[in-house]
């Protein structure tokens, strides 16, 4: 997934400086990401994704659970990480989580998975634009590699 980071920082009103300690980077970080000169880290694309969907979407976006839409089992549901810690909104972020009665380990495990889920495209579905068209959002989003 490439993330237009420009496009994130401008939206959320910040300079390249307090992006770059929003997210915990140096200011030339984010300079090399937004001139396409480095991709960011899984780790800063998350986050980057994180706070633009918490920008769009408020107050509303901690409201979807995703053990209720995907009607999860209660013992599925009291060992997933989304669950446990009551955000199902994050379940997307979380690694740890239990997709389909598996354990998500890893980020890539859990996102090959989540490009796939109904419910992940419905909560991302909003920061679609700020990806490019390289990006691997899912099949209903954005166009696959």
């Amino acid at each position: 997934m490439v993330i237009n980071t420009r496009e994130i920082r401008l939206e959320l009103g910040l300079s390249q400086g307090d992006l770059a300690a929003l997210l915990g980077v140096s200011k030339r970080a984010v300079q090399s990401y937004e001139q396409k000169w480095r991709r960011p880290s899984e780790m800063v694309e998350r986050a980057l994704m994180l706070v633009l969907l918490a920008r769009r979407n408020g107050a509303e976006f901690s409201a979807k659970r995703c053990w209720e839409h995907k009607e999860c089992l209660p013992e599925i549901r009291s060992r997933c990480a989304a669950y446990v810690s009551r955000q199902g909104h994050l379940c997307w972020f979380l690694t740890g989580t239990l997709c389909e009665g598996q354990t998500m380990k890893t980020w890539k495990a859990k996102w090959a998975q989540c490009i796939e889920c109904d419910f992940c495209h419905s909560l991302l579905a909003g920061v679609a634009e700020a990806f490019d068209d390289t990006s691997r959002l899912g099949r209903a989003s954005i166009r696959q590699d």
